[in-house]
């Protein structure tokens, strides 16, 4: 195998066909067919069932994408190392939650550009954990999850910060007074992917009416214009420019908190931009206690 032969490879799988793929790289039909060829000749194995439809990968071209996805990763993570310890440069691509970016994004991103400033710097906001593994092409994550949930996933986990849950309703709602969950079961909840799980932790043990929605700005804006019921940080229900129109639900009972942790592969694989960045994510999380603790 060659890392020509296997992008080749990778672009015929994700295109669904050999034309479409040659069109998107720039390369003529014949160089594409024998290079999965000569690929296909190497391992002694069909990748692909072809038809006239296109071609669909094999169970064993489909476990060689898996691993040429990881194996591209690192490649791509190898440059970038090259490039940061040769002249500064370099990228780095970090995915985040919408709660974990509106926490710690905005002084994060003010100290790592004073630290790493010719870095290129590729931020996406992430809808779902299961994106974060290898092969994700993230070289870390930064999530929003239930305190004490943490899924199996092999990858490295620190919590940066947690918070208490608010749920949030537009001012003047029906069920803005309301005092327990048990009168919300038929309401319109928008809430993240934990939030049917927090819902029922609190005691709402089957919500019939959720919307899950990742991104704070889509949930606030069915709150405001659906009358949907979110839950959110505390932190942001008691932040007046973000609250603004809005109240919390005082209710009866707890809700659960919720943490914002950085996930990566391994600490010891990240390269010296993304170490920097985690660094920059540290101290973006004590900067609200050490302001606390300062006199005055």
């Amino acid at each position: 195998m060659n890392l020509r032969h296997l992008e080749i490879f990778r672009r015929v799988a994700e295109a669904g066909g050999i034309r479409a793929a040659a069109r998107d790289a720039a390369l003529t039909q014949p160089a594409m067919t024998y290079a999965i060829r000569e690929l296909e000749r190497t391992l002694g194995v069909a990748l692909f069932v072809r038809s006239a439809r296109g071609v669909v990968p094999t169970e064993i071209g489909q476990a060689l994408l898996r691993r040429a996805a990881v194996l591209f990763d690192e490649v791509r993570r190898t440059e970038d190392e090259i490039a940061q310890l040769r002249d500064g440069g370099g990228h780095l691509r970090a995915a985040f939650s919408s709660l974990a970016a509106a926490r710690l994004l905005p002084d994060a991103l003010l100290a790592f550009r004073r630290r790493c400033p010719g870095v290129a710097l590729e931020l996406v906001e992430i809808t779902s954990p299961e994106a974060t593994g290898p092969g994700s092409g993230h070289d870390l994550a930064v999530l929003s999850e239930l305190e004490g949930t943490a899924e199996k996933d092999g990858l490295e986990r620190e919590v940066l910060l947690q918070a208490p849950l608010a749920a949030i309703a537009r001012a003047g709602h029906p069920l803005a007074r309301v005092r327990t969950l048990r009168r919300l079961a038929e309401a319109l909840w928008a809430v993240p992917a934990y939030g049917v799980q927090a819902l029922q932790q609190a005691g709402l043990a089957a919500p019939r009416n959720t919307v899950v929605c990742q991104s704070i700005q889509f949930g606030l804006s069915l709150v405001r214009n659906a009358d949907a019921l979110t839950l959110v940080a505390a932190s942001l229900a008691e932040d007046p420019v973000a609250s603004r129109g809005l109240v919390r639900l005082r209710l009866a009972e707890p809700l659960p908190r919720v943490q914002v942790s950085v996930r990566l592969q391994a600490w010891s694989r990240l390269t010296p931009a993304a170490r920097a960045f985690v660094e920059c994510l540290r101290e973006a999380a004590a900067g609200p206690a050490r302001r606390r603790r300062a006199p005055g």
